[in-house]
């Protein structure tokens, strides 16, 4: 029993996404992101990813939150370690280049991690999520290497 005063929430139900096309965004979540469509309305589509719920919501006018290439607001979506290198392997190849990518050593959500911005320019963190790390270490050298690919040693 704590002795604080206020909400004392359980945890986070869902967030939603803005996109301009409902189609579109589920075609996009569900067929490259591999997450579970559950179910849609006029102005949303219910998702699932793993035992959390987004919803896709019809924002009409949609404006990103970050400019291009950027991606300081995010959502975090989090991938199997052995995974990770296929799936930023069929994202590139998918047309979704990786903006940059980060080693191990994240000081708070350890794990590797690379960004990509949906058709929407909404960006998305991919990471596979290692624990909460040690923020009072200072940041590691290999944040905001971007990711040699194959096909970018196949450009010389």
């Amino acid at each position: 029993m704590t002795t604080a005063k206020g909400m004392k929430p359980t945890g986070i139900l869902h967030f939603a996404i803005g996109v301009s096309d409902l189609e579109e965004g589920r075609k996009f979540y569900e067929g490259v992101l591999g997450c579970t469509y559950l179910r849609q309305n006029d102005e949303s589509v219910f998702m699932q990813a793993g035992n959390e719920y987004f919803v896709l919501t019809n924002a009409k006018h949609h404006t990103p939150p970050n400019p291009p290439g950027e991606y300081e607001f995010h959502h975090a979506f989090m991938v199997d370690g052995g995974d990770f290198d296929a799936t930023l392997e069929y994202l590139e190849e998918s047309g979704f280049p990786i903006l940059t990518y980060e080693d191990e050593g994240h000081r708070t959500f350890t794990g590797r991690h690379a960004y990509i911005q949906d058709p929407f320019g909404n960006s998305i963190e991919i990471i596979d999520f290692h624990g909460i790390g040690d923020s009072s270490k200072a940041d590691f050298p290999g944040r905001g290497r971007r990711r040699k690919m194959p096909a970018d040693e196949e450009k010389g």
